[in-house]
């Protein structure tokens, strides 16, 4: 990891700029900004724009990162651009010795080269880490949105949510309007003197008036502004993700109007976007979430109890090295009936023998790998909650590609040990 904006400002040059031309929205924040740019990009797909998105981390294949309308780069599309900045790359490294782009600035150059050749109108442009500094920075968006503030990276960012707003607050650009979901005031505040300074105008979904009218079950309502919206994302945090998404297309960037209030609620109804309390299947209930930070643990469990009340779920879990994994651990423990660890397979993930004094009073079984443990899962009668790391989500939906955005025909995802398709 290199944060600043040096090395992909010249290797964008040495491919030709092709941002230039590009339509941007561009997302920061700690949690929700998959969520709200796939909010945006389903709206903007139902009221008829061509859209690129590009989000991170992937789930099963990288090729994940870049879709558009839906559909993720084939292996020979991503094979070609990866070739093609290759090329770049040494041009690069002859004129300038000792250039290197990281693994982000590289797949962020070949994002770019996607959009301009898919001549797309919108690209919903999710930053990596950060903002001020982070890759995806180089490019002029139409408008803005930073969705939550948290303590995360904090090594990269800063220790405290002032420090790390206004890291994020760095995407702002002058006279490019702005939307906020932040909750904590003092991190609002530093948001706020920023956009001020560079001349951005602001609003905060806080003025629009929200609430969740989810009663149960698996339906997600919700009012936003006076409007009755149905979500295809379940939880009171998506309303908040929506609302932000919500206020980016009611202004006037779309042939100088907003985005018509049909394809609003289309795009709002029939979103897709994997791993997000994500239910494979009803009986035995089996749920995915990738929350692996303590806000996003909070909401996973208020979403819990409001889908499905206070049954207790038998809890999967992994969860990566550099997280909070106490307190997450700590959050989901409450509702959980008992536990299984498992070992991810990444060398970033924390080995489940330190995993299990978090639960100290609940039974705990470990796994050395997501098969043993499917396994082991496969007669267990539910309900079952698999989240703390997008990794093992990840490893779970390899066996449930239907799921997943739309893949070439014929294609196989790109994970050696994959069960059958449709299984897990």
């Amino acid at each position: 990891m290199k944060l600043g904006l040096e090395n992909m400002e010249l290797l964008a040059r040495e491919a030709g700029s092709p941002q230039n031309g590009l339509h941007f929205l561009h997302i920061a924040g700690t949690n929700g900004k998959g969520s709200t740019a796939s909010f945006l990009a389903s709206a903007l797909r139902a009221g008829g724009y061509r859209v690129g998105l590009y989000t991170s981390p992937h789930l099963c294949t990288i090729r994940e990162r870049i879709q558009i309308d839906g559909v993720i780069a084939s292996k020979a599309q991503f094979t070609r651009w990866i070739r093609t900045l290759q090329v770049a790359i040494r041009h690069l490294e002859e004129k300038q010795p000792g250039f290197a782009p990281t693994f982000f600035e590289v797949l962020t150059a070949v994002a770019l080269l996607a959009f301009c050749e898919g001549q797309v109108d919108w690209v919903v442009w999710e930053t990596g880490l950060g903002g001020r500094l982070d890759a995806t920075n180089i490019v002029r968006p139409e408008a803005c949105i930073i969705t939550t503030i948290g303590l995360e990276h904090t090594r990269h960012l800063g220790s405290t949510l002032v420090e790390i707003a206004r890291e994020k607050a760095g995407i702002l650009k002058p006279g490019v309007s702005a939307i906020i979901g932040v909750g904590q005031e003092e991190a609002r505040e530093a948001i706020r003197e920023i956009a001020r300074r560079v001349g951005s105008p602001l609003r905060e979904i806080g003025d629009l008036g929200m609430e969740s009218c989810q009663d149960g079950g698996l339906c997600q309502k919700a009012r936003i502004d006076g409007q009755r919206l149905v979500l295809g994302l379940l939880g009171s945090h998506q309303v908040r993700n929506a609302a932000c998404a919500y206020a980016l297309l009611r202004l006037p960037l779309f042939s100088g109007k907003p985005l018509p209030q049909k394809a609003l609620r289309s795009g709002f109804r029939t979103i897709r976007w994997p791993g997000r309390f994500q239910v494979l299947q009803d009986d035995p209930l089996w749920v995915l979430d990738g929350a692996h930070n303590p806000q996003a643990a909070e909401a996973l469990v208020q979403t819990w109890k409001a889908s499905f009340g206070k049954r207790p779920y038998h809890l999967v879990f992994s969860v990566l090295t550099d997280k909070d994994f106490m307190t997450v651990a700590d959050i989901l423990s409450r509702q959980a009936s008992q536990v299984s660890l498992v070992r991810l397979s990444t060398e970033r993930g924390l080995s489940p023998a330190r995993l299990t004094g978090c639960f100290p009073h609940l039974p705990c079984q470990v796994y050395d790998s997501w098969e043993e443990a499917r396994r082991a899962l496969a007669k267990d009668l539910g309900p079952i909650l698999v989240t703390g790391s997008l990794f093992l989500v990840g490893e779970v939906l390899a066996g449930c590609w239907d799921l997943l955005p739309e893949f070439e025909s014929n294609e196989l995802l790109e994970s050696p040990h994959s069960p059958t398709p449709g299984s897990f």
